[in-house]
């Protein structure tokens, strides 16, 4: 048997899954946890900055788009957060 012909074997095998037992979808859920306050980060390109530079060319500047469209979420987030009123108390942060 050709090598084509044992990879394709080979994937038959591993792709025969046992069903899946049905779920009723119409179930009541059970209870969600409470929600715990927001707090906003001091940093929040920090760990885009672990990461080091982008490998491509202009990787410094890649970094700096990066970095801002993850500063625009976190400001999105705290905003949908506040409005919300889930954000914790100053004196909490």
């Amino acid at each position: 048997m050709s090598d084509r012909g044992r990879s394709r074997q080979q994937s038959r095998r591993t792709t025969t899954r046992r069903p899946n037992r049905p779920v009723d979808i119409w179930q009541t859920p059970g209870r969600l946890p409470d929600v715990e306050p927001i707090r906003v980060p001091e940093n929040v390109s920090t760990l885009l900055r672990t990461l080091g530079d982008p490998p491509t060319a202009g990787g410094e500047i890649l970094a700096g788009y990066f970095s801002a469209v993850i500063e625009r979420s976190a400001a999105t987030a705290v905003a949908l957060a506040t409005i919300a009123d889930l954000m914790a108390p100053d004196d909490e942060q």
